[in-house]
């Protein structure tokens, strides 16, 4: 009985049975092969993230260099304005 669980273990990479890209739950890896694979999937799992989020970061960073040039320039507009609406009322008096 022990020998089929050792076989077990030791099963071709194509004979696993993956849920989300790693061995079912509950079972032991003994294999080194099998053990880097497993290290390396979630290597290549965590640096796809990591580009994800580096290109998500950069676009949000455009985004707020967008509105921050956009606020400035609506200040400027709002200071021309108040300067012209002063100038009007002490025309008007």
């Amino acid at each position: 009985m022990t020998q089929t669980k050792a076989a077990e273990n030791t099963a071709t990479p194509d004979k696993k049975v993956k849920i989300n890209g790693q061995p079912k739950p509950g079972r032991a890896i003994s294999d080194p092969k099998e053990v880097a694979q497993l290290v390396m999937m979630r290597i290549d799992h965590v640096n796809s993230q990591k580009d994800e989020l580096t290109i998500a970061v950069k676009a949000l960073a455009d985004t707020a260099k967008q509105l921050v040039s956009v606020y400035a320039k609506q200040q400027a507009q709002i200071t021309q304005l108040s300067k012209k609406v002063a100038e009007l009322e002490k025309a008007k008096k």
